[in-house]
């Protein structure tokens, strides 16, 4: 089954089913609107990397991130090591907080967690992962795909799936300008 439904001019969202799988291409403003979306996929540009991301430990009884070695709920125990980005996704019409998982973050590094803990412990800080993320994604286009929750701090996407789009900027211009001026 594939059916596209196509909104107003005024609107970018498309809604596609395929193989009764629910998706919506879009933008963040649409989503706020609505409360979030099931399986959608957001283009903008990573803007930030928030506290949290890079190299983590978490408790093994509640998986809560450790500060200093201390879980706020088990006391002090040896953590588990952990790899994730907590960044701001901006698509120009709103902005979300995007959630990126250890399998996820590992692919974007091109390193596992082992050889994240090894270049923190050579650098004697994990502040050199968070480093690596934000020198790798700060400021690059990305697309970004998962189910987005509303609270009261705003949009949040649980990303399932990621990848750094490569822009032709060149085309991109001769695109805008079409939009602008019309076709030659």
């Amino acid at each position: 089954m594939h059916c596209s439904v196509e909104a107003p001019s005024d609107s970018l969202v498309r809604i596609h089913l395929d193989q009764d799988r629910y998706s919506i291409d879009g933008r963040i403003e649409d989503l706020a609107e609505r409360g979030g979306g099931v399986d959608v996929t957001v283009r903008g540009i990573l803007i930030d990397l928030k506290e949290g991301s890079g190299l983590n430990y978490r408790c093994p009884e509640c998986k809560r991130v450790l500060r200093k070695g201390v879980c706020r709920i088990h006391g002090e125990v040896s953590g588990l090591p952990d790899l994730r980005v907590k960044a701001v996704l901006d698509d120009g019409s709103g902005a979300l907080t995007a959630v990126f998982g250890k399998e996820l973050t590992e692919g974007l590094l091109d390193k596992t967690v082992e050889e994240c803990i090894a270049a923190a412990k050579e650098a004697m800080s994990q502040e050199v992962i968070r480093d690596q993320l934000a020198d790798l994604l700060v400021a690059q286009p990305i697309e970004a795909r998962g189910n987005v929750t509303s609270d009261d701090y705003g949009l949040m996407m649980i990303v399932d799936q990621a990848k750094i789009l490569k822009v032709d900027v060149q085309e991109e211009a001769r695109a805008m300008l079409e939009e602008l001026e019309g076709p030659a």
